[in-house]
């Protein structure tokens, strides 16, 4: 594997990923905080549960962009549908995983001396 930097639509990828995934974190921890001693509010385990799993999901997404393994852009794909709310940036990430910079980043790679 090179050790060179993505190409840049790789790393706009890999940077949305990672910014919506410690948002998650951030804004489940903050939550926490906030609501541990109101009385009333209660928030369980499993509502923790996902959403440090959906955080995590969309760090290790952002991971696997970066140093494009395959399964990476399946699940570069599914992370992306919630970029589509916001139609402007949505399309354009789209457009983005059609073209072919963003396709051979993903490709399988022959070991070095091979070829």
């Amino acid at each position: 594997m090179d050790s060179h930097r993505p190409p840049q639509c790789i790393v706009e990828f890999a940077r949305y990923h990672w910014l919506m995934g410690g948002t998650i974190l951030a804004t489940t921890v903050l939550l926490h905080f906030l609501t541990r001693h109101l009385p009333g509010v209660e928030i369980g385990g499993s509502a923790y549960a996902i959403t440090i799993s959906l955080g995590l999901l969309y760090l290790f997404t952002g991971a696997l962009v970066w140093f494009g393994v395959r399964v990476g852009r399946y699940f570069n794909f599914i992370c992306s549908l919630i970029y589509l709310t916001r139609p402007r940036l949505g399309l354009r990430l789209w457009r983005e995983m059609d073209s072919m910079e963003f396709k051979s980043h993903f490709a399988p790679r022959r070991p070095r001396g091979e070829g």
